[in-house]
């Protein structure tokens, strides 16, 4: 009965998300009159594309997992993170979804909340070092087509800005793990013992080099897939965009709509791609509009999926793993057999208990 009404409202809860979405009816047939004039061929490439990117994030966050000591099988982990994408369609900011994969690998990992912090903090880190390598050679290389207008020139001054505050973040919290500065804080120092022990988590990461080499590599296929979704957006709509073009452009729509203003970056996203795509390619300002909806409809589909993953998920075999562990340590305290140590009393109760 529990477990019918918990699906129930999860249900409930999904449905009325996607109402939310798509309660706009403008924004419904701005959606529906990108789709009819969309080349269909063009879509269909861009769905490989971005969901190239989803499968280099996966593989980068159970990397991450990993180095801490903490193992998902695929099925289970690929779920989280498209639950993870569910939440991104309505959460504020691009990067929304984090805090509910956060929530649901706690889930799983109820007794290393630490870790699995230090993880998706390491995921989202690791994503914003490669967009500053990525975005510092695009725009060093096209700096002076960047400042074709004064609109364009101030977006671009947003996006170093930004680039600049990532960078400090993400070099200082290896330099504040890498030389123990938690340590030398004072005794009384409040949540001091919670910062030493999350600055020496983290120091796992300093030290797994070759995990932590892999996760960074594996940000460029997340990176630039994301940016191909809406590269093949602008062909579906004959968008005199090239490749070039949108990846010099799209880290400055990646930034800014991370920011918590919207849901998922709605409706400020369709606006930066209206503006950069004006003055920067000659495109349009509804055509800039339809290659952010069209590009940003991949994401919608995931989030679909993910949906459909929260609806079903529960966090069942951990919860029984933990049951197992409690009646084992009930077998250890209740030695109702004298002349048998507790060691085996336990040992024969988990075998007979994973015998199918």
């Amino acid at each position: 009965m529990k477990k019918a009404l918990i699906r129930t409202l999860q249900a409930v809860f999904t449905i009325g998300i996607l109402i939310w979405v798509f309660h706009s009816p403008e924004k419904r047939a701005q959606m529906a009159a990108a789709f009819t004039q969309a080349d269909g061929h063009w879509m269909l490439i861009g769905l490989p594309v971005a969901l190239t990117g989803e499968i280099a994030n996966i593989i980068r966050w159970k990397i991450l997992l990993r180095v801490q000591g903490m193992h998902l099988s695929w099925p289970r982990i690929a779920q989280l993170f498209f639950v993870g994408l569910f939440f991104n369609l309505f959460m504020p900011g691009y990067t929304g979804g984090d805090f509910a994969r956060l929530y649901f690998s706690m889930r799983e990992f109820p007794d290393r909340k630490k870790e699995v912090i230090l993880t998706v903090v390491m995921d989202r880190l690791i994503g914003m070092l490669a967009l500053v390598v990525a975005a510092v050679v695009t725009t060093g290389l096209r700096w002076q087509w960047l400042q074709q207008t004064p609109q364009a020139s101030f977006l671009l001054w947003i996006l170093l800005s930004m680039l600049i505050g990532f960078t400090v973040i993400t070099v200082g919290s290896f330099l504040v793990s890498g030389l123990k500065l938690a340590n030398r804080l004072p005794r009384h120092t409040p949540f001091r013992d919670r910062l030493i022990e999350t600055s020496e988590a983290y120091h796992v990461f300093a030290r797994a080099n070759v995990s932590l080499l892999s996760a960074f590599l594996l940000s460029f296929p997340v990176l630039f897939s994301f940016y191909g979704a809406f590269y093949c957006a602008a062909q579906a709509v004959h968008a005199s965009v090239s490749f070039l073009d949108m990846i010099t452009i799209m880290p400055i729509v990646t930034s800014i709509i991370s920011l918590p203003i919207t849901p998922g970056g709605v409706g400020f996203r369709e606006s930066l791609f209206e503006i950069l795509l004006s003055d920067l390619c000659k495109v349009p300002g509804e055509v800039g509009v339809l290659i952010s909806l069209l590009g940003f409809s991949y994401f919608v589909l995931f989030g679909m999926i993910g949906g459909i993953c929260y609806l079903f998920y529960s966090p069942r075999g951990r919860a029984r793993w933990r049951e197992m562990q409690g009646e084992v340590e009930r077998v250890h305290s209740s030695r109702t057999e004298p002349n048998s140590s507790p060691a085996a009393s336990s040992k024969d109760f988990v075998d007979r208990r994973l015998q199918p």
